[in-house]
């Protein structure tokens, strides 16, 4: 007489691996929206600190202050906005007269890595591409 065998099959085994991979994807694309939205608010953040830094500097010397980069913006407005960040990089454009000014900051990682500019201005918040332009 047979001794019947117990166990799982090959394609048992295949169908639920599969059924647990579709199951991790779903569940890591449903992390992935939390965490760009944790990055955007980095920067919105930054962002009005910096805003707020240049309307005290203007108080103080009657201009606003252009800055090519984060080190620029730490060290004239006195910020301590990580220069490490792997995330984002800062600029202030100003007119000329330096009598109005543009704060940026540049997506430089993920999905949205040189695309995604976000901006804010001496008289108002703007978070969107639109507003701010395409040009770096």
């Amino acid at each position: 007489m047979k001794d019947k065998q117990t166990g799982f099959t090959l394609l048992e085994l295949i169908i639920v691996v599969i059924i647990i991979g579709i199951l991790a994807v779903l569940g890591l694309a449903s992390f992935a929206s939390p965490k760009e939205q944790a990055v955007d608010r980095e920067a919105q953040a930054n962002l009005k600190l910096i805003s707020s830094a240049e309307k005290i500097y203007r108080m103080e010397t009657n201009v606003y202050v252009p800055c090519n980069n984060t080190t620029e913006i730490n060290a004239f407005l006195r910020l301590m906005i990580p220069t490490s960040d792997n995330n984002w990089k800062y600029k202030i454009n100003t007119t000329s007269g330096n009598t109005s000014f543009s704060a940026r900051a540049l997506r430089t990682s993920g999905p949205y890595k040189n695309t995604k500019i976000l901006c804010i201005n001496e008289t108002q918040d703007n978070y969107t591409n639109t507003s701010c332009g395409s040009a770096w």
